[in-house]
């Protein structure tokens, strides 16, 4: 809360904070609320050797993957924000969806 008119929000949308009039804020039902985020930042596991880590930049930068939208994240932990203006921090796993064939569709396959 900034002032008696005024809140900061984060916009769930967007991924990032603005200010808003107390006048234009509304509750969000359940579903809306379990509906898709974007986010900004993300964390992730590091890997435990510089080779791993080389395999999984190569992997996040496949065009492959850019192009067709074959990249997933999976949130693993929500770590509570430390101070009221931060966001929580995020931890994700990251897939990629590989062709299975036509009898199984996609299989997804841990990036990192």
């Amino acid at each position: 809360i900034q002032s008696k008119e005024l809140v900061t929000v984060f916009y769930t949308d967007y991924g990032h904070r603005g200010l808003v009039e107390m006048g234009h804020l509304r509750s969000m039902g359940y579903e809306e609320r379990m509906m898709p985020v974007e986010l900004r930042e993300v964390v992730f596991l590091m890997p435990n050797s510089n080779g791993e880590l080389k395999a999984v930049r190569s992997e996040l930068g496949q065009e492959r993957n850019l192009k067709e939208g074959r990249l997933l994240m999976r949130v693993d932990k929500i770590s509570p924000k430390k101070h009221q203006r931060e966001v929580a921090e995020i931890q994700v796993s990251v897939w990629s969806a590989v062709d299975g064939g036509s009898d199984v569709g996609f299989q997804l396959i841990r990036i990192c």
